[in-house]
Parts: C-alpha cells; structure tokens; sequence
C-alpha cells in the first residue's frame, strides 16, 4: 500500500513537468486536450461527474499512450506506470469535476 502511494506521490510530482519530458510530454498534452474537448461536450449532455467518466471512457486509448512513453522513458518503468494509473485517473477526475465547479 505504501509502495502504491509512493508510486502515485511519483508520479504526480512528474506530471508538472510533463511538458518538459519529451515524447510523455506530447502524449501527456493530448490526453490532457482529448479529456477537456470531451468532456465539455458531454457536460453539456449530462451531469458533471456522468460527464468526467465518459470523458475518461473515451480518453483511454491517449490515456494509455501517455503511460506506454513514461515507461518507456527513465522516469518510470511498465510496472510503475500500471500501478500509478488509478491514482493518475483519480487526479484527472477530480481535476475535471473541480474545474467545472469553478466555472
């Protein structure tokens, strides 16, 4: 368990300077970009949190090419990109809810 939060603290100390590691920057900017073009089209249609999951649903696909480029950089390897995805899910759902709030 403690592993598993390492690994999510890790990895979301990496994702500030995504933009910074080269291809998993690229990647990271067009999940980033495929999660907020979708889900302003589905909050539109349903409830915010309806919405923020159907955003991650059609997301994954840039999702996991974000995660394939970190393992294959230094910063992580497949094992640690695996098990820090339902933390970086996690802070994109509640980055995509909160923003809307704020709205």
């Amino acid at each position: 368990m403690i592993r598993h939060i390492s690994l999510a603290g890790s990895l979301l100390l990496l994702l500030a300077g995504a933009a910074q590691a080269g291809e998993a920057g690229g990647h990271y900017a067009s999940w980033r970009g495929c999660l907020d073009r979708n889900f302003a089209l589905q909050a539109t249609l349903t409830s915010p949190v309806l919405a923020a999951d159907a955003a991650l649903r059609i997301c994954r696909e840039t999702e996991t090419a974000y995660l394939a480029a970190l393992a294959a950089s230094p910063m992580l390897d497949a094992e640690e990109a695996d098990q820090a995805r339902p933390a970086l899910v996690a802070r994109a759902r509640g980055w995509l809810l909160g923003r809307r709030a704020s709205l």
